[in-house]
């Protein structure tokens, strides 16, 4: 109990100082005061809406950015920009993290197959009580075979 109270105390406090401890701001801190940080160098993160020639169109919670960059990126990918911002919600990249869509889509198959193994592995060992609407750990086969030849006897 102690572990869990320390997690969520941990857990409160990165999320009240997180913005203290980054290297540059991110979209939150920019789009309430944009000005302020113009000509600086910002993180912005979001979807590939629209491609063009020495640039992209980065849709982030916030807002749609322009990103100035020779990149390849294709509509959809996930991209993470740092890069200097400039008027008019325009960014010139300075380095990129991109991320195809598939691998983001694969994030979910690999969790729906993980919930599968999950449920295989609970109820191998436990089951549910329709009667009592319970659930209850299955005997075992040892304890099932002893019942079984006591009823016998």
């Amino acid at each position: 109990m102690l572990l869990i109270c320390a997690f969520v105390v941990l857990a409160a406090y990165y999320q009240a100082n997180i913005t203290q401890h980054l290297d540059y701001p991110r979209e939150g801190e920019v789009s309430a005061n944009y000005a302020k940080y113009v000509g600086q160098n910002v993180t912005i993160s979001g979807t590939v809406a629209a491609t063009d020639v020495g640039s992209f169109q980065l849709k982030g919670l916030y807002g749609t950015y322009t990103i100035l960059s020779s990149e390849a990126v294709q509509r959809g990918d996930v991209v993470t920009v740092v890069g200097t911002l400039q008027p008019g919600h325009q960014l010139r990249a300075v380095a990129m993290f991109v991320s195809p869509w598939l691998l983001s889509e694969l994030v979910y198959v690999r969790s729906f197959i993980a919930l599968i193994v999950l449920v295989v592995l609970f109820f191998m060992s436990w089951r549910f009580d329709w009667r009592a609407f319970v659930i209850r750990p299955r005997e075992k086969r040892r304890d099932r075979d002893q019942l079984s030849e006591r009823k016998v006897e």
